[in-house]
């Protein structure tokens, strides 16, 4: 196996957890809690890490997939 691929892989499966997590977070996180960072409520800072970890687990399927077009 090229490491090309390894990576690939890797990052593809990296990405899907990524991805899963950020839309968890968007979706459930924060409801029906208090507290907060600063003036963030609970769910404001689970807005913030949903979009956050949406956006890397993109870009990490992303690029994952470009090593895995490019090792073949």
């Amino acid at each position: 196996m090229s490491t090309g691929l390894a990576a690939g892989l890797f990052l593809v499966v990296v990405g899907l957890v990524a991805l899963t997590f950020g839309l968890y977070a968007l979706l459930r996180g924060g409801r029906g809690r208090r507290g907060g960072i600063g003036p963030l409520s609970e769910r404001g800072v689970h807005v913030v890490v949903g979009v956050r970890m949406t956006v890397i687990g993109l870009g990490s399927i992303g690029f994952g997939a470009y090593l895995l077009w490019t090792a073949s």
